[in-house]
């Protein structure tokens, strides 16, 4: 059995299997195109690249939407929720405590986070609006699921371990270290 018709195989297995409040994604190359496979609420749809040759196993099941041609360019963007920007593109992911000392050097979400002491780099979320900080941490790092303030909170706790920032006595309050609060005034541009 050749690999072509495996996966024609698998196409018909999956475009018969009957799934509810489910979707399956999957990319996979053959001969340079792309397989997008799709299987959700009725009807589904299958998305197989275009091949000149048909097989005998190709036969037409009725219902099923044309073939559709996808561009190597297209397989990447569609891979976004798996792949991270820093694998597609040379841009470097933000670190949380980065995020952070951005948003209290701006200014952004004051009713989240403040400074408490910006010398010492001492800051302090707000217990009312710190779930709306950490859902936009979520969002900024690419996360599909909700991020909430007890994941982020143990994010910062082991940055502890690093030393990049540390838990301070009081509720909802850390420091950065003076590494961090000195290398991030180094990195940025001056304003004039």
């Amino acid at each position: 059995m050749t690999q072509r018709s495996t996966d024609i195989k698998l196409i018909d297995i999956l475009n018969d299997y009957q799934v509810k409040y489910f979707e399956y994604f999957a990319l996979k190359h053959i001969n340079s195109f792309c397989l997008v496979l799709q299987v959700a609420f009725f009807p589904r749809t299958v998305y197989t690249p275009h091949v000149s040759q048909r097989s005998s196993d190709d036969e037409d099941h009725g219902g099923r939407s044309p073939p559709l041609e996808v561009s190597d360019e297209e397989c990447q963007r569609d891979r976004a929720p798996y792949v991270t920007s820093g694998e597609l593109g040379n841009k470097k992911k933000i670190r949380l405590y980065q995020f952070l000392l951005d948003l209290l050097r701006n200014g952004d979400m004051k009713d989240s986070i403040w400074w408490v002491d910006r010398e010492k780099g001492t800051f302090q979320f707000s217990s009312k609006h710190k779930e709306a900080l950490a859902h936009r941490w979520g969002i900024q790092k690419g996360n599909r699921k909700k991020m909430t303030y007890q994941k982020m909170a143990r994010a910062l706790r082991n940055y502890g371990k690093t030393g990049e920032v540390k838990k301070i006595k009081k509720k909802l309050t850390y420091q950065f270290s003076d590494e961090v609060l000195g290398k991030s005034h180094l990195e940025r541009k001056p304003y004039m």
